[in-house]
């Protein structure tokens, strides 16, 4: 319940995903505080039935555990509007105030002499709290803009410190590059064609250093085998050679690749867009490429028949069409 109050407000954000967010940790802060309270309230009432308590003091506990109730879920609303405050307090103390007296009060250790005064002390701080309540309904807001300020503060020293840890991993990347040579595998130099901006400097350093890889020509067959398609959208700019076991690695790529189970045709439509360059490389290398041509034309039809003012979509057919056709 507590965690559900401490994190549950927005400090200041109104937008809706902060008002969805909200709503979910009140929920969750009614669903645990009512078994929460259930659970106080059977000991306050075997507290009474059961202990070594005045009929006086059970009363009085009793009026108290109401109280009790509605201080909790008034401070918790009052602090999911000004948060940061005092009121997070009498949610706190309160259920481990009433806790203790519920278990002190059936105790007969404490049933005489001074310790007997623990359970009447135990509720006078229950509605010392609970009364507390009242004058943290008024303090907290008046504190609340310089504790946003401090918030704002932090969370921007927490932002500023995390994007400086990325840009110093993102300078220990790019220099990564320069222990990469031309025995190093294919896979090595395309982390660095997909991870880089085309155009830029270090994209065209990566292509020159992939089209130098002693492997690339063995390696761009393996990748394909293993289903690695997508990382090798540059494939036509490695200065491959068209070989049988690179079209007929392609082939099989192509059509795993349109014919996935994946739900979102379009995420697909726009991974078989990106290979148009490579399929017109292999087919000027006279590959035979006609099952994953053809999985393509039925994954982009069905694109089509889904969206049939789509322009791009019924071009992109017609030109996978024309390739298949022509051959």
């Amino acid at each position: 319940m507590l965690a559900a109050i401490w994190d549950g407000p927005s400090w200041g954000d109104t937008g809706g995903e902060a008002r969805y967010s909200e709503g979910w940790a009140e929920f969750f802060v009614l669903f645990f505080g009512v078994l929460l309270w259930l659970a106080l309230g059977g000991l306050v009432l075997l507290a009474g039935l059961r202990g070594h308590v005045t009929r006086t003091c059970s009363i009085a506990a009793g009026g108290l555990y109401g109280l009790a109730a509605i201080a909790t879920v008034g401070s918790a609303q009052n602090y999911f509007s000004w948060p940061g405050g005092w009121s997070i307090l009498v949610p706190a103390l309160l259920p481990p105030l009433l806790a203790l007296y519920g278990v002190c009060a059936r105790l007969p250790v404490l049933a005489t002499g001074l310790p007997r005064l623990v359970p009447a002390v135990a509720l006078g701080a229950v509605a010392l709290v609970a009364f507390a309540a009242i004058p943290f309904a008024f303090i907290d807001p008046v504190g609340y803009p310089d504790r946003l300020a401090e918030h704002k503060r932090r969370m921007d020293a927490e932002f500023d410190r995390i994007a400086a840890e990325h840009q110093e991993a993102a300078l220990r990347w790019e220099a990564g590059i320069r222990n990469l040579s031309p025995n190093s595998p294919l896979a090595a130099w395309l982390e660095y064609i997909n991870g880089s901006t085309d155009p830029g400097p270090l994209h065209e350093q990566a292509l020159d250093g992939a089209r130098r890889a002693n492997r690339r020509q063995a390696d761009a067959v393996i990748l394909l085998d293993e289903g690695q398609i997508r990382r090798l959208a540059e494939l036509w700019r490695l200065e491959l050679a068209v070989t049988p076991a690179l079209c007929a690695a392609y082939d099989r790529a192509l059509n795993k690749l349109a014919a996935t189970d994946d739900p979102y045709d379009a995420m697909v439509g726009k991974q078989l867009d990106r290979q148009l360059p490579n399929i017109k490389f292999l087919l000027a290398g006279h590959c035979d490429l006609d099952a994953g041509l053809v999985a393509a034309e039925a994954r982009i039809r069905k694109l089509t028949s889904i969206d049939p003012a789509d322009e791009h979509w019924l071009q992109f057919l017609t030109a996978l069409g024309n390739m298949h056709h022509s051959r």
